[in-house]
C-alpha cells in the first residue's frame, strides 16, 4: 500500500496493551483540489475517514462517488464560483455505499446531471441510495431524471438536505411517468430532513410532483422551505404525497405552484397509514383547477391541517377533498379562503367557524412582490393554536407574540409571526440625588434622574419629555432615556415628566417636587 507522505498527517499512538503492540492512527487532513489532487474524485479516492477535500474555484467536469467515506467535500468560495458539471453522463454526485451524516457535500453548483441509464433512473443532480449524507449550501440546477428526483433523489435513506437552492430541474425529455419530483424525490421508508431550502421552478411534465415527490417516503420532515413556481402535469405542483408518507410539512412557503389536481399540495393516503401533518404553512397563489391549495384524498382521517393559511387562486377551490373514502382530514385553526371561489369542496364540508377555522383575507403585506408577512389587523394574527406550532417562525422570530395587543401572546396562522403590537405605555421612575432631609428639604443642588422602561416585548422607549414649574422654570424638553435634570433654584420646583414609546403610547404625566433652601 502506498503511504501518503504527500500530505501533512499527524499520528496519534494507540497503545494496545493486551496485544503488546502499538498502532498508528492518522489524524484528519485537508486535501486541496487541484493543488494536491487534479480532480475532486481523485481526492475522494485518496481521502481517509474524517478528511476534508477542499476545492478551489473552477468548473470541474466530472461525476463524483463518495465511496462510503465519512469525509467532507467542500468548496473554498461557494457555489457561485465552484461548479461540478456532470456533462449529462449520469448523476453528478452519488451516495450509494451507506454514507452517514458525516459524509458532507457543501458549497457547489451541481449541474448538467442526467439519471437516464439503467443503473440510475433517479437523482440527476444527486443520487442517494440506502445512505444518509449531509447535503448543504449547494445550488442544484439543470439536472434531469427519467423516473424521479431531477435535482435530488433519496431512496431508503435519511439524509439531511439543508440550505440548498434546488431550481430548474426536470424530467428527462422523451420519458413519461415515474415517481416524479422535479426538485426532490424521497422514495422508500426513511426519515429525511429537508430544511431551509429554496425549491423553485422545477417541473415534472408527464405526471406528478413538480417540486417534491414523497413516494412511500416514511416519516420525512420538510420545514422552513420556500417551494415556489414548480409545475406538474397531473398532481401536486408543490408536493405530491402518496403511499405511506407520514410527512411533517411544517412552516413552508408553498407559493405559485401548478398542477391539474392539487396546485400546492396533493396527497392520497393508503389504508392503515397516518398521512401528512401540515402545520403553519402559507399556501397561496397556486394554480390547480381541482384544489388550488390542497387536494386531499385516500384514507386520510388522521391527516391534519393546523395553523395554515390556504388562499386559493381566483375562482378556484382552496381545499378540495376527493371521494376515494368517506373520511376527511382533521382541520384546526386554519384560514382557508378563496377570493372568488369556494374555501372547501368535494366531500369536505366548510370548516369555517369550527375548531378555530376561519375564512378571511389574511392581509399579506405585499404578495405581488413575494412578501407573505401579515399586516397589522390580519385575522390570522394570534388565531392559531400552540400545540404543534414551531418555537420560531420562518424568519426565526420567536413564537408566540402578542400580535393583536390584547396582552396575551398567541401563535399566528401561517409561516410568519407578526410583531408584538404594543398598546401599553412605558413607565418612568424619578430618583433625586441627594435625598432630602426628614423635613423634605435639600441644602444643595439636586439632580433628578428620570429612567423609563417599556413593557416586556414592547416597542421600546422613544424619548422622555419633562418640564419645570415653580422656583425654576423650563418649557417642555425632549430628552433621550434616561434623562438628567439639574435643579439649582432655591424654593420649590415641580418637575413634570412623561415617556413615549416607539408605538406612540404616552405615559400619563407624573410630577415630583424638589425643595432647596
Amino acid at each position: 500500500m502506498q503511504f501518503r507522505s504527500k500530505y501533512l498527517r499527524v499520528f496519534t499512538i494507540l497503545s494496545l496493551s493486551f496485544l503488546g503492540v502499538t498502532a498508528q492512527l492518522p489524524a484528519a487532513v485537508v486535501i486541496r483540489v487541484p493543488a494536491e489532487q487534479p480532480t475532486i474524485q481523485a481526492a475522494i479516492s485518496a481521502a481517509l475517514n474524517g478528511d476534508t477535500v477542499q476545492v478551489a474555484p473552477g468548473t470541474y467536469v466530472e461525476r463524483l462517488n463518495f465511496l462510503g467515506k465519512p469525509i467532507r467535500v467542500i468548496s473554498e468560495q461557494g457555489p457561485q464560483v465552484t461548479i461540478i458539471d456532470g456533462g449529462y453522463g449520469g448523476p453528478v454526485v452519488t451516495f450509494a455505499s451507506g454514507e452517514s451524516l458525516q459524509s458532507v457535500l457543501s458549497g457547489f453548483t451541481v449541474r448538467n446531471g442526467s439519471a437516464s441509464f439503467s443503473a440510475a433512473l433517479r437523482g440527476g443532480g444527486i443520487r442517494i441510495e440506502y445512505s444518509s449524507p449531509t447535503v448543504t449550501g449547494n445550488t442544484i440546477t439543470n439536472n434531469s431524471a427519467v423516473d424521479g428526483g431531477g435535482g435530488i433523489s433519496s431512496s431508503f435513506g435519511s439524509p439531511l438536505i439543508q440550505g440548498n437552492t434546488i431550481t430548474s430541474n426536470s424530467q428527462t425529455i422523451g420519458f413519461s411517468g415515474g415517481v416524479g419530483g422535479g426538485g426532490i424525490a424521497i422514495v422508500g421508508s426513511s426519515s429525511a430532513q429537508v430544511l431551509n431550502n429554496n425549491i423553485s421552478n422545477n417541473s415534472w411534465n408527464s405526471s406528478s410532483g413538480g417540486g417534491v415527490s414523497l413516494f412511500a417516503a416514511g416519516t420525512p420532515k420538510f420545514q422552513n422551505n420556500s417551494i415556489t413556481n414548480n409545475s406538474a402535469y397531473s398532481q401536486g405542483g408543490g408536493f405530491y404525497i402518496v403511499n405511506q408518507s407520514d410527512a411533517a410539512i411544517i412552516q413552508n412557503l408553498i407559493i405559485g405552484n401548478s398542477a391539474a389536481v392539487g396546485g400546492g399540495v396533493y396527497w392520497s393516503v393508503p389504508y392503515g397509514a397516518r398521512g401528512p401533518f401540515l402545520v403553519n404553512n402559507t399556501i397561496s397563489g397556486n394554480n390547480g383547477p381541482q384544489g388550488s391549495g390542497v387536494f386531499a384524498d385516500g384514507f386520510d382521517a388522521q391527516a391534519e391541517l393546523v395553523n395554515n393559511i390556504v388562499m386559493a387562486a381566483a375562482g378556484q377551490t382552496a381545499i378540495l377533498c376527493g371521494n376515494f373514502d368517506s373520511s376527511v382530514p382533521i382541520f384546526q385553526t386554519n384560514d382557508v379562503v378563496s377570493p372568488s371561489g369556494a374555501p372547501y369542496g368535494g366531500i369536505c364540508a366548510s370548516q369555517t367557524g369550527l375548531n378555530g377555522d376561519i375564512s378571511a383575507d389574511p392581509l399579506f403585506a405585499n404578495p405581488n412582490n413575494g412578501d407573505y408577512h401579515l399586516q397589522t389587523g390580519s385575522p390570522a394574527i394570534d388565531s392559531g393554536s400552540s400545540g404543534q406550532a414551531p418555537q420560531t417562525d420562518f424568519d426565526a422570530v420567536p413564537r408566540p407574540l402578542d400580535g393583536n395587543g390584547d396582552g396575551v401572546p398567541d401563535v399566528d396562522m401561517g409561516a410568519y409571526e407578526a410583531p408584538a403590537l404594543d398598546r401599553t405605555p412605558p413607565g418612568t421612575v424619578a430618583t433625586a440625588t441627594p435625598s432630602p432631609n426628614a423635613a423634605g428639604w435639600n441644602r444643595t443642588n439636586v439632580t433628578l434622574a428620570l429612567n423609563a422602561t417599556d413593557n416586556p416585548g414592547g416597542s421600546g422607549v422613544q424619548y422622555i419629555r419633562y418640564w419645570l414649574t415653580g422656583a425654576q422654570q423650563t418649557p417642555v424638553v425632549i430628552s433621550g432615556n434616561p434623562a438628567s435634570v439639574l435643579i439649582t433654584a432655591e424654593g420649590t420646583t415641580t418637575v413634570g415628566y412623561s415617556a413615549i414609546d416607539n408605538a406612540g403610547n404616552i405615559e400619563l404625566s407624573k410630577s415630583l417636587s424638589v425643595k432647596i433652601d
